[in-house]
């Protein structure tokens, strides 16, 4: 039984090596509204995704729908604990949805493709 992690779902899909995962994997999971001020705002605020990443790299380690889950859940606990105007309100962050969505996509495809996922 073959597992492979998103990260390497995510860059086998994306066409991106695996040390540029996280940056990718970020950008292509921001909302579209978000992408365009987070450059400007990562270099005004470097620690204002630090959650996002976070999540991110999580993500990246799940060798299945069920670890993709329960990491989404956790990130969305966690921005429930810690709500802001910017990131819940105006929606700049990633959203957990957006990155449950993409990895039901990368895992039913490896599924498909003859490699077992949990």
């Amino acid at each position: 039984m073959l597992q492979q992690p998103f990260n390497a779902l995510f860059c086998d899909r994306f066409h991106c090596p695996i040390a540029s995962y996280e940056e990718r994997a970020f950008r292509e999971c921001l909302y579209w509204h978000a992408r365009l001020l987070a450059a400007g705002s990562r270099k005004v605020k470097p620690d204002f995704f630090a959650e996002d990443l976070k999540f991110i790299r999580k993500l990246g380690a799940a060798t299945g729908l069920r670890e993709a889950g329960a990491e989404a859940h956790d990130f969305h606990q966690a921005n429930r604990a810690r709500l802001s105007f910017f990131r819940t309100g105006l929606g700049i962050r990633v959203p957990e949805r957006k990155a449950t969505r993409l990895a039901e996509a990368l895992f039913s495809e490896a599924r498909r493709n003859g490699f077992d996922m949990q």
